[in-house]
């Protein structure tokens, strides 16, 4: 009696084994309870204890009544005041150039134009525009 069972069993074992695969497991539940380290990747260097704000060359803090104004260049298709401060340097200075109290606003043949706004305010929307013409020097003629 012990044998029909065996041969039995023995003649099942292939039928059984060739069952269809398990389906695959789902994949796990996120657990948001668990911390995951996220990488910090900054894309702007600068030094984070310095105030947020455009950089400014050092030659920004000139005021307008300090700034001689001495002719015009143009050069690859943009004019360029010639500009003399206080302490005597001369430099090209594009439109848009920036001041502590103004910024140039045009450059014609004849003149700089400047739009000029109050030192202890961050207003700039309220401006007077000043016009300085080139002065003909000593000289020249």
């Amino acid at each position: 009696m012990t044998r029909p069972p065996l041969t039995l069993f023995l003649l099942a074992a292939p039928l059984l084994m060739a069952q269809a695969p398990a389906p695959p497991a789902q994949a796990p539940i996120e657990d948001v309870a668990i911390i995951k380290a996220t990488p910090y990747k900054p894309s702007i260097q600068r030094d984070p204890f310095s105030a947020p704000r455009d950089e400014r060359p050092a030659d920004a803090l000139d005021v307008l009544d300090d700034i001689a104004v001495k002719g015009m260049i143009k050069k690859d298709g943009k004019n360029f005041a010639i500009v003399s401060d206080s302490r005597g340097n001369v430099r090209w200075l594009p439109v848009g150039h920036r001041f502590k109290d103004a910024e140039i606003t045009a450059i014609t043949d004849k003149a700089v134009t400047f739009h000029q706004w109050e030192m202890n305010t961050t207003n700039r929307s309220i401006f007077r525009t000043i016009t300085k013409t080139f002065k003909r020097e000593e000289g020249k003629r």
